[in-house]
């Protein structure tokens, strides 16, 4: 197995508003994918982003601090396995000459990955799952579907268009694929 590293694309809104979705592309940017998040991570997320400073520290500002307090080093995230659509993530740290691997959510891991300016690496039978190419995502992006060859669409080619409808604020549209969506994953 090979590590890829990966950066951030883009976090955006989830069509129902029910979530967030972090969207992650490997570094050369020839493939991506996406990860649904929650609220306050997305937050967290764009925040360190932004380089937006509160009054008071969050979560990952208690983390951060902590972590600087006890000279621990974050030297990369991990994703290092992926089941039942979980994400499984380790943030690889040096104390003193020790290495330490603490499991993670992907989201807590990003947003420290961010604090800490460290590398973000994904196992490569990770991304041959889930990963979408960019030429599939540019392709969803320039062509017109209609509502009537939505049925005709896979469910991954369908979550790309609508990754894609949401990027646009398009959410007329996203709402139908997203209804679209729901009935194939009921059948």
């Amino acid at each position: 197995m090979a590590q890829v590293e990966i950066t951030i694309n883009y976090v955006a809104e989830w069509t129902d508003k029910s979530a967030r979705v972090l969207v992650l592309q490997t570094k050369d940017k020839t493939k991506s994918f996406p990860i649904i998040i929650a609220e306050n991570e997305a937050f967290n997320l764009v925040k360190e982003i932004e380089h937006i400073k509160l009054k008071r520290p969050q979560t990952h500002d208690l983390i951060y601090n902590i972590l600087i307090d006890f000279n621990i080093q974050i030297k990369h995230i991990h994703i290092y396995n992926l089941m039942e659509g979980i994400f499984y993530t380790r943030i690889n740290c040096v104390l003193k000459d020790k290495m330490l691997n603490i499991e993670s959510r992907i989201s807590d891991a990003v947003i420290l990955a961010l604090k800490y300016n460290c590398p973000i690496f994904a196992e490569d039978f990770i991304l041959e799952r889930v990963g979408i190419s960019s030429d599939a995502l540019e392709e969803s992006n320039q062509e017109e579907v209609s509502h009537d060859n939505l049925s005709n669409k896979s469910i991954k080619e369908l979550e790309i268009i609508l990754d894609v409808a949401v990027q646009n604020e398009d959410f007329e549209y996203a709402t139908l694929i997203r209804d679209e969506i729901k009935k194939k994953t009921k059948m």
